[in-house]
């Protein structure tokens, strides 16, 4: 979404700075919404503050209403699709996954498609402003410290977006860590870790150490 958000600012002469007026009282009080908590009544949030507060915070609030300002999840789905990845669905907004969590599987990927786009979003991330905000805001990202980034080498900066699923009766989650490491010596690696039913996010670090140590000394992706 955070990429798509960037083509339509960009294709149609907005601005990070740009604000969309928010009403509280409009908002879902009953999700993941830390946003909720910094204002009452009605604001003006820039569309740079709505990408930090979704993609830092995995704030539920802020990406629905980049949806319904910026473009439906089907409009998202398009244009990633148009940029070649075609194994990458996005048909629910986070409202929708939580009226009917049994549908929130129609949001997907195959892991190879991710590490893909996050390959393109590596090549393009200086191509304008909001390509470059994104992935700055991406480094920033405040969730999941124990799942790739438990794993990452020493000294090395990680880009990352985490996922989360809904918790079943007995405590299993499907629980979801996409990104870029960029090692020390300025090599980088896309990895992609989707861990299904995970009783916990070590399980995410452990598979994301599995796959690192199987890189060759000169291997730039995973």
């Amino acid at each position: 979404q955070a990429l798509y958000v960037a083509e339509y600012l960009c294709t149609n002469g907005l601005s990070l700075g740009d604000s969309i007026l928010v009403v509280k009282d409009s908002l879902d009080a009953n999700t993941w919404s830390p946003m909720l908590a910094t204002f009452h009544g009605e604001r003006h949030f820039s569309y740079a503050e709505l990408l930090q507060w979704s993609l830092s915070q995995s704030d539920n609030n802020a990406c629905d209403i980049l949806f319904k300002a910026c473009g439906s999840p089907h409009e998202v789905e398009k244009y990633i699709d148009s940029l070649g990845f075609n194994n990458i669905h996005i048909r629910l907004t986070e409202k929708e996954m939580r009226q009917n969590p049994q549908r929130a599987i129609e949001n997907s990927s195959t892991p190879s498609d991710m590490t893909r786009l996050l390959e393109w979003f590596y090549r393009h991330k200086n191509d304008n402003a909001c390509l470059t905000f994104v992935w700055q805001t991406m480094a920033e990202c405040n969730t999941g410290s124990n799942r790739i980034a438990a794993a990452a080498p020493q000294n090395s900066i990680f880009i990352h977006k985490t996922g989360s699923g809904f918790p079943s009766p007995d405590g299993l989650q499907d629980r979801n860590d996409v990104g870029i490491i960029i090692l020390p010596d300025n090599r980088h690696i896309a990895i992609a870790v989707f861990a299904s039913n995970s009783k916990s996010e070590k399980e995410v670090a452990d598979i994301a150490r599995q796959c690192m140590s199987h890189l060759p000394p000169d291997a730039t992706t995973k």
